[in-house]
């Protein structure tokens, strides 16, 4: 069977149903580096059952407290209390634009620039609860997330557990002074 300009027709081939991977982007290592891949589940609230019909996966960045938790380095109360100082970093500006501010209104309307100065201040409460020789690694941390291995100046597995410790002293002593 010829077609019009004198090729051969190609044969259709038959169309699969199956179903294809969600798309998670490039799933090289760099790419996924630091990211949990995990189903995306409903859970039913009559039978409390998780569901996930479609087989949808995505995703989701982990952060360095998430992992040290994940292993068992740090505790929930600490993994939670460094969450709750990293929440309250979030959206820190180099320089304050509120900083001349004396009076908050409050007038009842939310004002997001209010709440960003009302988080700033409580970091700064917090910041002053973590004793001196944990401030570095708590920054180096939980709020720039890098690695216990990418401290400055680390030479060896030692080095590293030392900066452990200092990590869980001093989200201990911020969890006992904040709760």
């Amino acid at each position: 069977m010829k077609g019009a300009k004198g090729r051969k027709a190609m044969k259709a081939k038959l169309v699969s149903l199956k179903l294809a991977p969600w798309d998670l982007g490039p799933l090289t290592p760099a790419q996924i580096a630091g990211k949990r891949i995990e189903e995306v589940a409903e859970i039913d609230p009559k039978t409390g059952k998780k569901s996930n019909p479609n087989r949808v996966i995505r995703t989701r960045r982990e952060t360095w407290v998430d992992r040290y938790h994940r292993q068992g380095k740090l505790s929930v109360e600490q993994a939670n209390i460094a969450a709750e100082l990293f929440e309250a970093a979030s959206g820190m500006l180099s320089r304050d634009p509120l900083a001349a501010m004396v009076k908050v209104d409050t007038s009842g309307t939310y004002d997001p620039e209010a709440e960003r100065l009302d988080r700033r201040r409580k970091f700064f409460r917090m910041w002053e609860e973590i004793p001196s020789f944990a401030q570095p690694v708590v920054k180096h941390v939980v709020l720039d997330d890098q690695s216990l291995r990418s401290m400055p100046g680390r030479l060896n597995g030692r080095h590293e557990a030392r900066q452990l410790d200092r990590l869980q002293r001093g989200l201990d002593a911020l969890r006992e002074a904040w709760s």
